[in-house]
């Protein structure tokens, strides 16, 4: 029986809670250019939210959906990336907790709201070869993604923003702090892969399910949703000052039942290359 190399290391899928032990060293100072103000949402599907701005800190969230009200307070993060550009992010819990991250584009009047769902313990301890078999999605994470118009009615005429095969094929490189850089390949429109070159993290690898939309010229929004450590990962990458601002939210443990983490996360980019594709050769 073959033994195991004095070199060989033990390869360990770290939780949410280890990975956010420093991973924000490179994120942006929230801003306060919202604190007292209060937006309106119209959604596509007739839900209706009401955002009220505290301070730089707490928000009022309120929603109604055929004829079902809601009303929290939620700590919350805000930065503007880019002018008239705002991303929100804050955690409401419905019996179990959600994340919320809303691109609020008020150049547009238009915002973009992904609600994270972490999964229960007995979707996630279902085997892959088990979810292939039925058809369903390999992580049983769940992204939402809803459209709505900022102050007026959801028209036909309400702009969007799109999905978008722009970074198909790209190759980047990622770095959070001193020590966390990771590697992103964009392989389709619905899939990525991504390495850690450096960090808690090195050495591990995996592909997962992801999705695309264009905020702007070369500003992107980038979420990805993990299947061996459920993870929810939002963020916007904007090409132009190679940068990316978001948050990641999971689990703190492997305990399905247990607190969750929720935390900023920015990062330096890197292009590395871009991968064409080749078919002259492929029989008509």
């Amino acid at each position: 029986m073959k033994g195991m190399n004095e070199d060989d290391k033990k390869q360990e899928y770290i939780s949410v809670g280890e990975l956010s032990v420093g991973f924000s060293e490179n994120i942006v100072q929230p801003t306060d250019a919202l604190v007292g103000k209060q937006v309106k949402l119209h959604y596509e599907s007739g839900k209706k939210a009401t955002i009220t701005f505290i301070d730089v800190e707490a928000l009022k969230w309120e929603t109604e959906d055929q004829g079902r009200e809601e009303k929290f307070i939620c700590s919350y993060t805000a930065i503007m990336p880019r002018s008239n550009i705002y991303f929100l992010d804050f955690i409401v819990s419905y019996g179990d907790s959600r994340s919320v991250s809303i691109v609020l584009d008020m150049g547009q009047k238009i915002a973009t709201i992904i609600t994270g769902i972490m999964p229960r313990t007995e979707d996630v301890m279902t085997p892959l070869i088990v979810r292939a078999e039925k058809g369903v999605p390999l992580t049983s994470v769940q992204a939402i993604f809803e459209h709505a118009s900022v102050g007026n009615p959801f028209t036909k005429k309400t702009l969007q923003h799109k999905k978008t095969t722009d970074l198909v094929g790209e190759r980047f490189q990622w770095i959070y702090s001193s020590k966390d850089a990771y590697e992103h390949i964009y392989l389709n429109e619905n899939t990525y892969t991504w390495q850690c070159i450096s960090g808690n993290e090195k050495g591990l690898a995996d592909t997962d399910r992801c999705f695309f939309y264009k905020l702007g010229e070369k500003f992107y929004l980038f979420v990805w949703i993990e299947k061996i450590v459920p993870t929810v990962g939002v963020v916007l990458e904007d090409l132009e000052v190679m940068r990316s601002y978001g948050k990641i939210f999971g689990h703190e443990g492997y305990d399905m039942n247990g607190r969750i983490t929720n935390f900023a996360v920015g990062s330096y980019g890197t292009f590395l290359n871009k991968t064409e594709y080749d078919f002259s050769r492929l029989q008509k």
